[in-house]
């Protein structure tokens, strides 16, 4: 063994002291025992002082373990017979992240043994599992077999069939997100023999993929045959839909894989073919033969249902759903009672006004078969009337007190807003002092919100002071106080406008063209029966915009998700990034959406 004192630190001393009894030593090796002269000189090359540099290893290692098929399980064999598989390498071998890396496919219903034994892999199968008759399998290791040292890894892919021969067709594609576009990483693409819609909850995939982080898949060694083809983001790794907490994406047609027809030309040839049948005809007919599977994931609607409800407070109903409604009808038992629907996304407010307290009942009808009773308890009306105050409510984020020159002020307030005394509300120039004129609307989406415009003029402070009476509320209440709201106009050359021109749509759909800015709406328009449209809009802050355009098939005025069961697919929509928006600049676009 090679003494390296430089491993020492601080015991470099007793290497010296070794020095000198190694050269004492020699001396009398060499008066007494000539022979060994050698042997103990030799020794003087292995001792060193502790200022010698220490080895270096050499060059680092960048080669996988390589395979040695002698003493390996032969691969690709035919008429296989279930037995443990095991892979030899030229240098010791370990295992990492085998759950994730080892895919075999089709799958297997109980899970392998897989292991290291020295400079070898075995894979066992479960003594319950029974391969398919007749069926290429292959197991393909990923990055699990790695070397010792620098963890190179070995691509080891094995191969066998059941039945006489290798399936050697394959199927490659990608899978995007519906909604993004965006490539899906890690999602299964998956084959079934059985074509029924059910396969996908009550069976493994005859044949699987996952996709990589450009969302492609392969799958090769398939055999010649029509398969239904659906992707999936497989939460719970059981090769199976289990519903809305996992997302899905499916083939409008069934797949049929073919071999490679016979070239007219050498290069013509193909490594193989695929058709798309029609699964509504009683004798599927072939089709075009697209090079590649293309499949667009998206979670299905979450089933909507009544989660919380609150009825504590007089005046007003609190319902929250599992999701945001589309398409609720209410009714109540009549007692004379006024009721108005505030719906805030997943929530909905009922308010009311009895003529006597007592107690009632709301009725919400959440589809043709299933509508929830909700029993509104008796509460004091005097009381609540006694303590309620108007109140106006402060505008979130940090331009709440800055308008556009060109837009409403809009004044949100605690109750539904019942009516407007314009006269009470005095609207001045902070400089000048001057009075203007306003003009008020409400808004016809939120109860409790209006709109305030007049004529005022940019860079300017302003205060608008509402007298009491000047709104009155759902309930009769008026406000008794003055209440106050100061705010200031922003300067139009600070900000840019947009003309967005719209071209090759079609005049038989509905389209929804939306603004986007960090994903969030900035504004929604709908086109529907034109081939174009131009969109203005004036005044849009500094910043980085999105167009999206919705092929809106339903006409809800938004994105709708896929169904499965339903085979409809998600509605498709395209997206543009656009050129940066800067103060006082004017962008005109043209846009020809693709939709895919």
């Amino acid at each position: 063994m090679l003494l390296n004192p430089g491993k020492w630190g601080t015991f470099g001393p007793f290497y010296c002291f070794l020095r000198k009894i190694a050269f004492h030593t020699v001396d009398l090796l060499r008066k007494y025992f000539a022979p060994a002269v050698l042997l103990c000189g030799g020794l003087l090359f292995l001792v060193a002082c502790a200022n010698q540099t220490p080895l270096t290893g050499g060059e680092k290692d960048t080669e996988p373990p390589k395979l040695d098929s002698t003493l390996s399980t032969r691969n690709f064999q035919t008429n296989f017979k279930k037995q443990e598989i095991a892979l030899y390498f030229d240098e010791w071998v370990q295992l990492k992240d085998v759950f994730n890396q080892v895919v075999v496919s089709p799958p297997l219903a109980k899970r392998p043994v897989i292991e290291r034994r020295k400079k070898s892999i075995r894979f066992r199968f479960d003594d319950e599992e029974v391969l398919r008759d007749s069926a290429t399998y292959v197991i393909n290791f990923g990055n699990a077999i790695v070397d010792l040292n620098e963890s190179n890894p070995a691509e080891i892919v094995f191969v066998f069939s059941t039945g006489p021969y290798i399936d050697s067709l394959s199927v490659s594609g990608s899978v995007v997100d519906a909604y993004t576009g965006k490539p899906v990483e890690k999602a299964l693409f998956m084959l079934y023999e059985n074509t029924a819609d059910s396969v996908v909850r009550t069976e493994r995939p005859f044949y699987f993929a996952r996709t990589d982080r450009d969302g492609n898949f392969t799958i090769s060694n398939v055999k010649t045959g029509t398969f239904k083809a659906v992707a999936l983001v497989d939460e719970n790794l059981n090769y199976k839909y289990d519903g809305q907490n996992e997302k899905i994406g499916f083939l409008d047609t069934l797949l049929k894989v073919l071999p490679p027809p016979k070239p007219l030309a050498a290069d013509t040839a193909k490594a193989d073919s695929l058709a798309l049948v029609s699964d509504s005809l009683a004798l599927p007919q072939v089709g075009a033969l697209p090079d590649k599977v293309r499949i667009r994931l998206f979670q299905e609607e979450a089933p909507l249902f009544l989660k919380d409800r609150e009825t504590r407070t007089y005046g007003q109903v609190k319902l929250v759903f599992s999701r945001e409604p589309d398409s609720l009808v209410f009714g109540h038992e009549d007692i004379g009672q006024k009721v108005l629907v505030e719906q805030r996304a997943d929530t909905v407010v009922v308010w009311y006004d009895t003529p006597a307290d007592t107690t009632w009942k709301l009725f919400v009808r959440i589809d043709e078969e299933r509508t929830d009773t909700i029993e509104v308890e008796q509460r004091p009306r005097d009381l609540f009337l006694s303590g309620s105050r108007v109140k106006l409510q402060a505008e979130r984020g940090p331009k709440a007190e800055e308008i556009h020159p060109d837009t409403s002020l809009s004044l949100n307030f605690n109750f539904p807003v019942g009516g407007v005394e314009e006269s009470a509300f005095i609207l001045s120039d902070d400089s000048t002092k001057a009075t203007l004129t306003v003009r008020i609307q409400k808004d016809g989406e939120n109860p409790r919100r209006l709109f305030v415009r007049s004529a005022w003029k940019e860079g300017r402070s302003y205060t608008l002071s509402l007298l009491p009476g000047a709104v009155t509320t759902f309930f009769g209440i008026s406000n008794a106080d003055t209440l106050v709201r100061t705010f200031k106009t922003q300067l139009r050359k600070d900000f840019g406008s947009l003309t967005l021109r719209v071209k090759d749509l079609s005049a038989n759909k509905n389209y929804v063209v939306r603004l986007l800015s960090s994903q969030k709406e900035v504004f929604a328009t709908t086109v529907s029966g034109k081939e174009e449209a131009v969109i203005r809009e004036g005044a849009l802050a500094p910043g980085i915009y999105e167009v999206e355009i919705i092929e809106d098939l339903d006409n809800n005025g938004k994105w709708t998700t896929g169904n499965y069961d339903e085979h409809r697919q998600p509605e498709r929509l395209f997206r543009k990034a656009l050129e940066q928006m800067r103060a006082n600049w004017e962008l005109d676009v043209a846009i020809e959406p693709t939709f895919e």
